[in-house]
């Protein structure tokens, strides 16, 4: 599972959807250089060594972003109140972008959860 997976996984997106999607992954990537890209649980992941750091995936009413723990979300209660949430998801607008800010702070909450267990 490469990135020409996550390619061909984005490619079924329409076009506006598609380009939030793709900007998102771009960002992930530059916060994260040296994790692999794979498709887990059928949406595009960043791993490294194994482990997932964070997904995004592209759903009918909203887009999402998968830090892969529910006590990330739990951190950033604040920073992330006008975000729709599940227990393991943040929930963004069709037609925005996640901002770069508040995901560097999801990252770093990640790895800070990361490094506690």
């Amino acid at each position: 599972m490469t990135k020409a997976l996550v390619d061909a996984h984005l490619k079924q997106f329409k076009p506006g959807q598609r380009k939030i999607l793709q900007t998102l992954r771009e960002d992930i990537s530059a916060q994260l250089p040296t994790a692999k890209e794979i498709i887990k649980y059928g949406i595009p992941t960043f791993v490294i060594d194994g482990v997932p750091i964070v997904g995004f995936n592209r759903y009918k009413k909203h887009n999402s972003i998968f830090p892969y723990s529910g006590s990330v979300t739990e951190k950033l209660k604040a920073e992330l109140e006008k975000y729709e949430q599940t227990k393991g998801s943040i929930h963004f607008e069709l037609d925005k972008t996640f901002p770069k800010t508040l995901l560097k702070k999801v990252l770093r909450a990640k790895f800070q959860q990361l490094n506690e267990s």
